[in-house]
């Protein structure tokens, strides 16, 4: 017994903590990665995180970031389970089959939610750090106003740090660098990855210069840079957010004071004066972020191998459960292309998207997700290697379809009921495809691509694999609505 204890107490940088067996492989869960974000810490860059004595019990996980319920019930309780909100969310966690000094690939998980709402909890890596011998992290990010809201620019004030959330991720892999040897994981061998949010996160690590060296491959799931904020918009909703909180200039120090719950309520009834569309998330700074959207896309990205993709049908999740935070209907996609690109141009691309339910979901599929995978893919084909990926299979729950966020539930242990609902049933075929897909993305971490049935993508044939209960490889999938795009990009407001 004294063997199995000490092998789950591990020594970090700043203390030791000690795990649990789950499963076959080990895990540490709720370790600090900087110091909490509270009080005169709010809203600032993540400072280090403050060395304990002892043995830190690291068994349970910690306090995901202040959110809403994005998802209603019962899929908010069930996609969440025992999930316990704070301020002090600045934590990470680590499956690895064995902290014992073996240097295994490592898979760094940020979630997705909008950058409103998530949680590293929710993504147990104990699977997939078992099937393919890796270690895997999961990371939690301060989301909302207290990770992504412009009060540096609307105040003019250092204090407040320019997307703080972002900061946040790049300070967890830094921990994983100092860090993950310890734990058995090599830190020359770390994949980035994620989904929405955080699938736009990797690709916006790709072009932040802090984050440059600290990951070696990237695994993009549904979004690319454009859902991100420029920077009037992004000034114009922290204006509204102080002006929901009676804070001005002459008195922003309070905003270090108010009780958390206050600017929680602050943000939400922001969101009530910009109906579908997105509040908080990154915006384009010039300090931490690139200064535009034009000027991130011509960024060089890093000569890393990425994989990356989307579902078929990403706007179905939201149109279906009528979820505000993206443009739901044909009317309001029209506008924002009208007002992106002028009506001529917009009427181009609207031509190919029948006034039907098929076509209103291809039209915000590739609006909001697809196109801009596809450009982000571009980006860095002209010179590393890149391999794309459209999942197909259909969810026959409520019309969802091959929905956004369906990939999810191939890859991750989410509880057997819930995959169920959502995934129609258990057959054979179905369990294959989330083998298949398993591996895959497993053999990318350890080897830095694909299996060999899986070509890359190159800007000539542009080999695309649809993943399905049959797997196949097509040519340029998106064909004639891609070369109409041309590149072209459409910030969403």
């Amino acid at each position: 017994m004294k063997e199995a204890t000490d092998a789950l107490l591990v020594e970090t940088k700043h203390g030791k903590v000690r795990g649990k067996r789950h499963g076959e492989v080990r895990a540490w869960l709720n370790i600090p990665y900087a110091a909490p974000p509270v009080g005169p810490l709010r809203f600032q860059a993540p400072q280090p995180p403050r060395p304990w004595t002892g043995i830190r019990d690291a068994t349970r996980f910690g306090a995901s970031a202040l959110q809403p319920a994005m998802l209603p019930e019962p899929f908010n309780t069930a996609f969440n389970p025992r999930v316990q909100y704070g301020e002090d969310c600045l934590s990470l966690n680590v499956w690895s089959p064995a902290a014992d000094g073996r240097k295994r690939p490592v898979c760094v998980w940020i979630h997705g939610g909008a950058y409103d709402s998530g949680s590293g909890a929710t993504y147990s890596g104990h699977e997939l750090a078992a099937l393919g011998d890796i270690v895997f992290v999961s990371i939690n990010y301060r989301l909302n106003a207290f990770g992504f809201m412009n009060l540096a620019g609307l105040f003019d004030d250092e204090r407040f740090a320019h997307n703080a959330g972002m900061l946040d991720q790049v300070a967890a892999l830094q921990w994983v660098r100092d860090n993950i040897a310890a734990f058995g994981g090599d830190p020359g061998r770390v994949t980035l990855a994620g989904e929405s949010a955080g699938s736009a996160s990797v690709a916006t690590l790709m072009v932040m210069d802090s984050a440059q060296g600290l990951f070696h491959g990237a695994i993009a799931q549904s979004a690319g840079l454009s859902l991100h904020c420029e920077w009037a918009r992004s000034l114009d909703i922290a204006q509204e957010f102080a002006s929901q909180l009676g804070i001005s200039r002459d008195n922003r120090e309070r905003l270090w004071s108010l009780p958390a719950p206050r600017i929680s309520q602050a943000i939400e009834r922001t969101k009530r004066t910009r109906p579908e569309g997105l509040v908080t998330r990154p915006y384009f700074d010039g300090h931490v972020l690139p200064a535009s959207l034009a000027e991130a896309k011509a960024k060089r990205t890093p000569n890393i191998p990425l994989m990356i993709g989307t579902t078929r049908e990403e706007h179905r999740l939201f149109s279906v459960l009528k979820m505000p935070i993206l443009p739901l209907s044909r009317s309001r996609l029209g506008n924002t292309l009208v007002r992106a690109l002028g009506a001529r141009e917009a009427d181009a691309l609207l031509a190919l998207y029948p006034d039907t339910p098929g076509g209103l979901s291809d039209l915000g599929s590739h609006l909001l997700f697809t196109m801009p995978s596809i450009h982000f893919s571009e980006q860095h084909a002209t010179h590393a290697p890149t391999w794309r990926y459209r999942l197909d299979f259909p969810s026959p729950l409520f019309r969802f379809g091959a929905m956004h966020a369906l990939d999810l539930f191939l890859l991750f242990p989410f509880p057997a009921a819930l995959r169920r609902l959502v995934l129609g049933g258990s057959t054979p075929e179905l369990e294959a495809l989330g083998r298949r897909m398993k591996h895959q993305w497993l053999h990318f971490v350890r080897e830095g691509r694909p299996m060999d049935d899986w070509p890359a993508y190159e800007l000539e044939q542009r080999q695309t694999l649809l993943l399905n209960l049959r797997d196949r490889v097509v040519a340029d999938p998106e064909g004639e609505r891609r070369r109409t795009w041309a590149g072209r990009d459409v910030a969403v407001h």
